[in-house]
């Protein structure tokens, strides 16, 4: 019966005016078709001929689309998910078109809305887990081959979700680890008064290799480096220094005591970004931005009246002993070496 459909169809071809669509339906470039004509039907300009055409389009294309779904399913390999995605959403997207023409042309070429929602983001959940865990398996074994295919399949990820959340962590090792050896550095802008050894506690490592890729914090003369991995400090902020103060009574029978309690805090962030530069080519391969806080907070009571009177919280309290704000170099300081424990942890653990 299909067969026949499109033998009828063959000889109205004769007649169909416009050549370029003619030259898409019979390549079977139907999303074409169903581009062009879908266009010319939003203004009314269709003949039967031509509704003809995009209902064979518009229906051919699905065809294919679910035929090619049920043959990747049927095989039951984890890879087969990204194309499955693909082409339920080229259905959603396709059926988008035709859903905004008139009702006749829908009853024309028995167009059918489908509820595509729940499969879509079912079929692109399982896209993202395969991409990322083909990614990272990959990756364990950096050869040649097997980064430039990582590489292929992030690629493929950012397409599907571009704020997927393992992106930044694969471009990065996709950057490094094809690297021989790395120069890393911290740039601390003069006017923003940081202390002295801050780029010292940012770069306090104990070992210099970097997902087994070896680096310096000073250069050396003799080395080749292809890859600079430059902590741009572009802001920071130390907040005020801020006493909270609560009076309160407590009291044990007969006995009553006065308590203050004061909780004295202070912050500091900083902000910046990691820049990764390939140093041959003179140009950034990636930006990730960073802000990275620390904030004091001490709390200690005072009392007049009767101890006894105190709940135990409050008798804790009374063993910490009234203390002076930090300076807002040491909370830089604690924001450093906070700087340098993440960048151990990201890249050094892994």
């Amino acid at each position: 019966m299909r067969a026949v459909k499109f033998i009828v169809f063959g000889l109205f071809l004769l007649f169909f005016s416009c050549s370029t669509t003619k030259k898409l339906y019979e390549t079977e470039d139907y999303d074409g078709v169903v581009e062009k004509l879908g266009q010319k039907a939003a203004h009314g300009k269709l003949n039967a001929e031509q509704i003809e055409v995009l209902a064979n389009s518009y229906h051919g294309a699905n065809e294919k689309d679910y035929d090619r779904i049920m043959e990747l399913k049927m095989t039951g390999q984890p890879n087969i998910w990204p194309e499955i995605y693909k082409r339920t959403l080229s259905i959603d997207q396709r059926q988008e078109k035709i859903s905004d023409l008139s009702e006749d042309i829908k009853v024309a070429i028995g167009y059918k809305s489908l509820d595509l929602d729940e499969e879509i983001n079912s079929t692109k959940e399982k896209a993202e887990i395969f991409l990322c865990a083909k990614s990272y398996h990959l990756l364990k074994t950096p050869t040649e081959e097997n980064i430039e295919e990582a590489r292929g399949l992030v690629d493929q990820l950012f397409k599907i979700n571009p704020t997927n959340r393992n992106l930044d962590d694969l471009r990065v090792k996709l950057i490094i680890m094809p690297s021989e050896r790395i120069l890393f550095r911290v740039a601390t802008p003069r006017e923003l008064f940081l202390p002295e050894d801050f780029a010292r506690l940012v770069l306090d490592f104990e070992h210099n290799k970097i997902y087994n890729v070896p680096f310096d914090i000073v250069p050396i003369d003799t080395s080749d480096y292809d890859l600079m991995i430059r902590v741009m400090i572009e802001d920071k902020f130390v907040g005020p220094e801020r006493i909270e103060t609560v009076s309160f009574e407590e009291r044990n029978g007969d006995l009553v005591a006065k308590v203050t309690d004061k909780i004295l805090t202070k912050s500091a962030t900083i902000y910046g970004r990691f820049e990764f530069i390939d140093v041959k080519k003179d140009r950034i391969l990636l930006v990730t931005p960073f802000d990275v806080s620390t904030e004091f907070a001490y709390d200690y009571a005072e009392v007049s009246g009767d101890k006894s009177a105190c709940s135990e919280h409050t008798l804790e309290l009374l063993k910490n002993k009234p203390v002076d704000f930090p300076s807002d170099t040491m909370l830089l300081g604690d924001v450093a070496r906070k700087l340098n424990s993440i960048i151990k942890e990201y890249y050094q653990k892994k």
